[in-house]
Protein backbone atom coordinates (compact mmCIF):
# COMPACT_ATOMS: atom_id res chain seq x y z
CA UNK A 1 0.00 0.00 0.00
CA UNK A 2 1.99 2.90 -1.35
CA UNK A 3 0.97 5.67 1.70
CA UNK A 4 3.42 7.18 3.83
CA UNK A 5 2.17 8.08 7.14
CA UNK A 6 4.79 9.76 9.21
CA UNK A 7 2.56 9.89 11.97
CA UNK A 8 1.40 7.07 13.40
CA UNK A 9 -2.69 7.83 14.83
CA UNK A 10 -4.40 5.21 16.96
CA UNK A 11 -8.37 5.41 16.67
CA UNK A 12 -9.34 6.82 19.71
CA UNK A 13 -12.36 5.62 22.15
CA UNK A 14 -15.25 7.47 22.21
CA UNK A 15 -14.37 8.16 26.12
CA UNK A 16 -11.06 9.44 25.21
CA UNK A 17 -12.60 11.56 22.55
CA UNK A 18 -14.97 13.25 24.38
CA UNK A 19 -11.85 14.08 27.05
CA UNK A 20 -9.93 15.60 24.61
CA UNK A 21 -12.51 17.04 22.61
CA UNK A 22 -13.87 19.35 25.64
CA UNK A 23 -10.44 20.66 26.24
CA UNK A 24 -10.15 21.50 22.48
CA UNK A 25 -13.26 23.63 21.63
CA UNK A 26 -13.14 25.44 25.31
CA UNK A 27 -9.60 26.59 23.37
CA UNK A 28 -11.39 27.00 19.75
CA UNK A 29 -14.02 29.29 21.62
CA UNK A 30 -11.39 31.41 23.41
CA UNK A 31 -9.10 31.45 19.85
CA UNK A 32 -12.24 32.50 18.08
CA UNK A 33 -13.00 35.14 20.83
CA UNK A 34 -9.87 36.65 20.88
CA UNK A 35 -9.31 36.82 16.61
CA UNK A 36 -12.82 37.04 15.25
CA UNK A 37 -13.66 34.93 12.27
CA UNK A 38 -11.66 37.22 9.22
CA UNK A 39 -7.91 35.15 9.75
CA UNK A 40 -6.48 32.80 7.94
CA UNK A 41 -6.63 29.32 9.08
CA UNK A 42 -3.23 29.17 9.63
CA UNK A 43 -3.39 31.75 12.23
CA UNK A 44 -6.31 30.04 14.51
CA UNK A 45 -4.68 26.69 13.94
CA UNK A 46 -1.16 28.03 15.34
CA UNK A 47 -3.14 29.67 18.60
CA UNK A 48 -5.35 26.76 18.84
CA UNK A 49 -2.08 24.62 19.10
CA UNK A 50 -0.09 26.57 21.15
CA UNK A 51 -2.80 26.70 24.11
CA UNK A 52 -3.25 23.01 23.86
CA UNK A 53 -0.14 22.30 24.28
CA UNK A 54 -0.20 24.53 27.34
CA UNK A 55 -2.85 22.34 28.55
CA UNK A 56 -0.21 19.34 28.65
CA UNK A 57 -1.79 17.51 25.07
CA UNK A 58 0.98 15.82 22.82
CA UNK A 59 -0.03 18.34 19.50
CA UNK A 60 0.86 17.89 15.76
CA UNK A 61 0.54 20.34 13.29
CA UNK A 62 0.91 20.21 9.41
CA UNK A 63 1.58 16.50 9.54
CA UNK A 64 2.63 15.02 5.85
CA UNK A 65 0.82 12.16 4.50
CA UNK A 66 1.73 10.94 0.82
CA UNK A 67 0.13 8.91 -1.62
CA UNK A 68 2.38 7.51 -4.47
CA UNK A 69 1.91 5.21 -7.22
CA UNK A 70 4.74 4.31 -9.66
CA UNK A 71 6.01 7.88 -10.32
CA UNK A 72 2.47 9.58 -9.28
CA UNK A 73 3.08 11.48 -5.58
CA UNK A 74 0.88 13.71 -3.99
CA UNK A 75 1.35 15.20 -0.11
CA UNK A 76 -1.23 15.65 1.98
CA UNK A 77 -1.10 18.11 5.34
CA UNK A 78 -3.07 17.51 8.55
CA UNK A 79 -4.33 20.02 10.36
CA UNK A 80 -3.99 19.40 13.35
CA UNK A 81 -3.60 15.93 15.74
CA UNK A 82 -3.81 16.44 19.68
CA UNK A 83 -3.47 13.06 21.44
CA UNK A 84 -3.97 10.84 18.66
CA UNK A 85 -7.28 12.84 17.84
CA UNK A 86 -7.62 14.25 13.99
CA UNK A 87 -8.82 17.39 13.23
CA UNK A 88 -9.58 19.59 10.32
CA UNK A 89 -9.99 23.13 10.23
CA UNK A 90 -11.93 25.73 8.19
CA UNK A 91 -12.63 29.26 7.91
CA UNK A 92 -15.92 29.31 6.23
CA UNK A 93 -19.37 31.30 6.04
CA UNK A 94 -20.25 27.66 6.82
CA UNK A 95 -19.13 23.82 6.34
CA UNK A 96 -20.33 21.80 3.19
CA UNK A 97 -20.40 18.21 1.71
CA UNK A 98 -16.82 19.15 0.00
CA UNK A 99 -15.57 19.64 3.96
CA UNK A 100 -16.91 15.85 4.75
CA UNK A 101 -15.23 14.62 2.26
CA UNK A 102 -11.56 15.85 2.90
CA UNK A 103 -11.64 14.81 6.36
CA UNK A 104 -12.74 11.53 5.87
CA UNK A 105 -10.59 11.32 3.07
CA UNK A 106 -7.70 11.84 5.18
CA UNK A 107 -9.07 9.73 8.01
CA UNK A 108 -8.80 6.93 5.52
CA UNK A 109 -5.49 7.50 4.98
CA UNK A 110 -4.47 7.61 8.70
CA UNK A 111 -7.11 4.41 8.71
CA UNK A 112 -8.66 5.89 12.00
CA UNK A 113 -12.20 6.03 12.70
CA UNK A 114 -13.15 9.58 13.96
CA UNK A 115 -12.03 13.21 12.51
CA UNK A 116 -13.61 16.26 13.74
CA UNK A 117 -14.42 19.38 11.56
CA UNK A 118 -13.96 23.19 13.59
CA UNK A 119 -15.21 26.16 11.46
CA UNK A 120 -13.47 29.16 13.02
CA UNK A 121 -15.24 31.56 9.81
CA UNK A 122 -19.00 31.54 11.44
CA UNK A 123 -20.69 34.05 14.06
CA UNK A 124 -19.48 31.20 16.56
CA UNK A 125 -16.83 28.33 16.41
CA UNK A 126 -18.71 25.35 14.89
CA UNK A 127 -18.16 21.94 14.69
CA UNK A 128 -18.76 18.71 13.19
CA UNK A 129 -17.62 15.17 14.41
CA UNK A 130 -17.31 12.55 11.43
CA UNK A 131 -17.30 8.65 11.94
CA UNK A 132 -15.44 6.53 9.35
CA UNK A 133 -17.50 3.45 8.84
CA UNK A 134 -15.51 1.38 6.68
CA UNK A 135 -13.12 -0.86 7.70
CA UNK A 136 -9.58 -1.14 5.83
CA UNK A 137 -10.03 -4.25 4.48
CA UNK A 138 -13.15 -3.53 3.02
CA UNK A 139 -11.49 -0.85 0.80
CA UNK A 140 -9.47 -3.53 -1.31
CA UNK A 141 -12.76 -5.09 -2.42
CA UNK A 142 -13.79 -3.03 -5.03
CA UNK A 143 -17.01 -4.29 -7.48
CA UNK A 144 -15.92 -2.99 -10.67
CA UNK A 145 -18.93 -2.96 -13.43
CA UNK A 146 -17.99 -2.48 -16.55
CA UNK A 147 -21.27 -3.28 -18.67
CA UNK A 148 -21.91 -0.05 -20.38
CA UNK A 149 -17.92 -0.09 -21.11
CA UNK A 150 -16.50 -0.73 -24.47
CA UNK A 151 -12.47 -1.09 -25.35
CA UNK A 152 -12.16 0.97 -28.69
CA UNK A 153 -8.45 1.03 -29.14
CA UNK A 154 -6.06 -0.28 -26.81
CA UNK A 155 -5.60 3.19 -24.95
CA UNK A 156 -9.23 2.21 -22.76
CA UNK A 157 -7.33 -1.13 -21.89
CA UNK A 158 -4.61 1.10 -20.54
CA UNK A 159 -6.83 3.58 -18.29
CA UNK A 160 -8.44 0.21 -17.11
CA UNK A 161 -5.45 -1.01 -16.28
CA UNK A 162 -4.29 1.79 -14.16
CA UNK A 163 -7.52 2.37 -12.36
CA UNK A 164 -7.63 -1.05 -11.05
CA UNK A 165 -3.78 -0.78 -9.97
CA UNK A 166 -4.68 2.67 -8.12
CA UNK A 167 -7.51 0.73 -6.45
CA UNK A 168 -5.03 -1.96 -5.24
CA UNK A 169 -2.64 -0.13 -3.96
CA UNK A 170 -4.57 2.31 -2.30
CA UNK A 171 -8.23 0.75 -2.31
CA UNK A 172 -11.82 2.86 -2.51
CA UNK A 173 -13.25 5.75 -0.93
CA UNK A 174 -11.16 8.39 -0.97
CA UNK A 175 -11.30 11.50 -2.95
CA UNK A 176 -12.42 10.76 -6.76
CA UNK A 177 -10.03 14.16 -7.41
CA UNK A 178 -6.61 11.75 -5.85
CA UNK A 179 -7.92 8.82 -8.61
CA UNK A 180 -8.07 11.30 -11.26
CA UNK A 181 -4.89 13.31 -10.63
CA UNK A 182 -2.59 10.07 -10.46
CA UNK A 183 -4.56 9.22 -14.07
CA UNK A 184 -3.91 12.59 -15.67
CA UNK A 185 -0.18 11.91 -14.36
CA UNK A 186 0.17 8.64 -15.91
CA UNK A 187 -1.14 10.10 -19.45
CA UNK A 188 1.45 12.42 -20.05
CA UNK A 189 0.67 15.21 -17.07
CA UNK A 190 -1.01 18.52 -17.59
CA UNK A 191 0.87 19.56 -20.44
CA UNK A 192 -0.01 16.37 -22.49
CA UNK A 193 -3.37 14.85 -21.33
CA UNK A 194 -5.47 17.87 -20.26
CA UNK A 195 -6.38 20.24 -23.29
CA UNK A 196 -9.15 22.96 -23.67
CA UNK A 197 -11.78 22.19 -26.84
CA UNK A 198 -14.14 23.69 -28.87
CA UNK A 199 -18.18 23.97 -27.58
CA UNK A 200 -19.57 24.47 -31.28
CA UNK A 201 -23.52 24.82 -31.39
CA UNK A 202 -24.01 24.23 -35.53
CA UNK A 203 -21.73 26.93 -37.29
CA UNK A 204 -21.00 29.15 -33.63
CA UNK A 205 -18.33 28.82 -31.13
CA UNK A 206 -19.52 29.30 -27.90
CA UNK A 207 -16.44 28.67 -25.91
CA UNK A 208 -13.97 26.24 -24.93
CA UNK A 209 -14.49 23.62 -22.18
CA UNK A 210 -11.50 21.67 -20.03
CA UNK A 211 -10.93 18.36 -21.27
CA UNK A 212 -8.91 14.75 -20.08
CA UNK A 213 -7.58 12.91 -22.68
CA UNK A 214 -6.10 9.73 -22.99
CA UNK A 215 -5.77 9.36 -26.99
CA UNK A 216 -6.37 11.38 -29.48
CA UNK A 217 -9.86 11.58 -29.60
CA UNK A 218 -11.13 9.96 -26.52
CA UNK A 219 -11.45 11.93 -23.09
CA UNK A 220 -12.10 10.51 -19.88
CA UNK A 221 -13.65 11.70 -16.51
CA UNK A 222 -13.66 10.95 -12.66
CA UNK A 223 -16.87 11.27 -10.61
CA UNK A 224 -17.79 10.04 -7.37
CA UNK A 225 -22.04 10.61 -7.94
CA UNK A 226 -23.65 8.23 -5.35
CA UNK A 227 -27.04 9.23 -6.98
CA UNK A 228 -28.23 10.79 -10.26
CA UNK A 229 -25.94 8.80 -12.69
CA UNK A 230 -28.31 8.87 -15.49
CA UNK A 231 -29.11 12.40 -14.89
CA UNK A 232 -25.32 13.15 -15.13
CA UNK A 233 -24.76 10.79 -18.10
CA UNK A 234 -27.03 12.74 -20.71
CA UNK A 235 -25.43 16.15 -19.81
CA UNK A 236 -22.13 14.09 -20.73
CA UNK A 237 -24.12 13.27 -23.82
CA UNK A 238 -24.61 16.73 -24.52
CA UNK A 239 -21.46 17.70 -23.72
CA UNK A 240 -20.03 15.12 -26.41
CA UNK A 241 -22.55 16.66 -29.36
CA UNK A 242 -21.23 19.62 -28.78
CA UNK A 243 -17.32 19.17 -29.21
CA UNK A 244 -15.37 16.90 -31.54
CA UNK A 245 -14.80 14.41 -29.64
CA UNK A 246 -15.70 10.91 -30.31
CA UNK A 247 -15.71 9.11 -26.93
CA UNK A 248 -15.94 9.81 -23.17
CA UNK A 249 -15.23 7.48 -20.46
CA UNK A 250 -17.01 7.60 -17.33
CA UNK A 251 -15.38 6.29 -13.76
CA UNK A 252 -17.70 6.97 -11.21
CA UNK A 253 -16.10 5.96 -7.59
CA UNK A 254 -19.27 5.10 -5.88
CA UNK A 255 -17.60 4.40 -2.61
CA UNK A 256 -16.95 0.74 -3.62
CA UNK A 257 -19.00 0.25 -6.59
CA UNK A 258 -16.89 1.47 -9.46
CA UNK A 259 -18.33 1.88 -12.64
CA UNK A 260 -16.88 2.31 -15.99
CA UNK A 261 -19.27 3.80 -18.68
CA UNK A 262 -18.32 4.31 -22.27
CA UNK A 263 -20.37 7.79 -24.04
CA UNK A 264 -19.84 7.45 -27.51
CA UNK A 265 -21.08 10.16 -30.52
CA UNK A 266 -21.81 7.34 -32.56
CA UNK A 267 -24.24 5.63 -30.54
CA UNK A 268 -25.83 8.64 -29.49
CA UNK A 269 -26.85 9.07 -33.39
CA UNK A 270 -27.60 5.68 -33.46
CA UNK A 271 -30.28 6.27 -30.30
CA UNK A 272 -31.53 9.31 -31.89
CA UNK A 273 -29.96 11.34 -28.95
Amino acid sequence: MSINRTLHINSVSDKQFAEIDKVVMDCAYAVHNKFGRLFDERVYENDLADRLRAEGFDVHTQVPISVAHGSFQKTYYLDLVVNQMLYELKVATGLVSEHDTQALHYAMLQNICLVKLINFGDSKVRGKVLANAVRFEDRFRPMLRKSGFRILTPHCERLVTHLKALLHDWGTHLASQLYNEALVHHFGGEAHCVQRVELNDDDRVLGTHRVQFYSDDQAFIVTSLQCDQAAYRSHLNVLLSHTNLNTIQWINLNRARIEITTIEKSRMKLAGE
